[in-house]
């Protein structure tokens, strides 16, 4: 018995010695599995072109789902056949990395079927300007807006004469980190020209519906917003005075459609010797956003990888629901006409208006286009609106 527990704790030490080594070896093939996977997609309407896109990521979501499987298979940890650790996997990541269409075609009169040949990395999405370029093709080339309320308080020259200055170069640091890897932005100075004192007031100071409207207004999927303060203090010691520019910096990321926070992050630091306190304080504030940004943005890819992956949480508000056994017979059809809808929950129902939150493999676009036109008794389903996270739908009669 303690010659198999010896064992299995040689097998534990080795395997996470393999695991780190892949993590930081971002090229290692250990890093990246072949998949052959195939997917299909409904032949809705006689749109084919749309069928084949839907196939396609179909496929490539089961080319995920199955390098995990083949990654818990090969290295899940067992000590006298019993499970004793797959925590250590259970936060590896798959992501597309690149893909081949290895045939295609329709089966049937209302499917259409393509097989992929992928390569699924397991490392660290953030890293890979390859792999961030395809989960923003697949999430339609999402915007983002940044706006954040800068602090930057010094000692001016001559005794008690201090300042206090408003800058942007917190969202400069920011966005540059973010435009290294690939992300698009919308342009600052359509911001400002968009923007009144009122609702930029509200939106600095954290109302994040506020944030949400603006955002969406602007064309931006997701906004930035937050705040970066910086301050100089002296220390004394052994008789030397030293001063430095402390700096904080806080941020969130909202979706402008619904309002949903996907990302929150802090960090500080802090530069020394320096004897401008503004320039400093600039400094100060750069060191901080740039750390920061790693961790927003690893935070924002994981989303949208889970949404891709594991099914995306999308708003469907609902007009003309008269009755709640109408409501009731509606979420009931959901599924029946959704592929890939795992969940539907209740937010609220008022005045004819209901408001329900999905969880189901694909966009909002392939939700709207699964219940166009459907029927539901003596009603019909028509689509009036949709964001890249929510649809708008109206239930009318089917003589209208």
């Amino acid at each position: 018995m303690k010659i198999l527990k010896i064992a299995g704790t040689i097998l534990v030490l080795g395997t996470l010695f393999s695991v780190a080594a892949s993590q930081d070896q971002d090229t290692s093939s250990v890093d990246v599995r072949e998949v052959v996977s195939t997917g299909v997609g409904s032949i809705i309407n006689g749109d084919v072109a749309h069928a084949r896109d839907d196939a396609i990521e179909d496929a490539l979501r089961k080319g995920v789902e199955n390098a995990m499987g083949l990654l818990i298979q090969s290295e899940t940890l067992v000590e006298n056949y019993q499970l004793i650790d797959d925590r250590i996997f259970s936060k590896t990541e798959g992501y597309i990395q690149n893909y081949d269409i290895v045939r295609e075609g329709k089966r049937g009169e209302y499917l259409y079927e393509v097989t992929v040949r992928a390569a699924v990395r397991m490392a660290n999405l953030k890293n890979d300007l390859e792999g961030i370029a395809l989960l923003m093709r697949r999430k339609n080339m999402p915007r983002i807006m940044i706006m954040i309320k800068e602090r930057n308080i010094g000692e001016g020259p001559g005794i008690f004469r201090y300042f206090e200055a408003d800058m942007n170069s917190a969202e400069t640091a920011i966005m540059e980190s973010f435009m290294e890897k690939g992300f698009k932005f919308v342009d600052r100075a359509t911001v400002m020209r968009n923007l009144d004192r009122r609702k930029a007031s509200a939106l600095l100071e954290g109302d994040a519906s506020e944030a949400a409207a603006l955002g969406r207004s602007l064309g931006a999927e997701v906004i930035i917003t937050g705040k970066a303060f910086a301050k100089a203090s002296e220390t004394t010691a052994y008789g030397t005075t030293l001063r430095s520019q402390n700096a904080t910096v806080s941020v969130r990321a909202i979706r402008t459609d619904t309002g949903d926070i996907i990302a929150v992050g802090s960090k500080q630091a802090k530069y020394s010797n320096q004897v401008d306190d503004a320039a400093g304080g600039v400094v100060a504030i750069q060191k901080a956003c740039k750390e920061l940004a790693e961790d927003i943005m690893e935070k924002i890819l994981d989303r949208w990888q889970a949404d891709i992956s594991e099914g995306a949480s999308l708003t469907l508000k609902v007009r003309g629901v008269t009755t709640l056994a109408q409501l009731t017979k509606f979420k009931s059809a959901l599924p029946y006409f959704v592929r890939g809808l795992s969940e539907v929950v209740q937010r609220d129902w008022y005045g004819g208006f209901a408001t329900l939150e999905v969880v189901m493999k694909g966009t909002s676009e392939d939700l709207a286009r699964r219940l166009s036109g459907k029927e539901i008794d003596e009603y019909k389903i028509r689509i009036i609106g949709m964001t890249q996270n929510s649809v708008t739908l109206e239930l009318v009669k089917k003589d209208q």
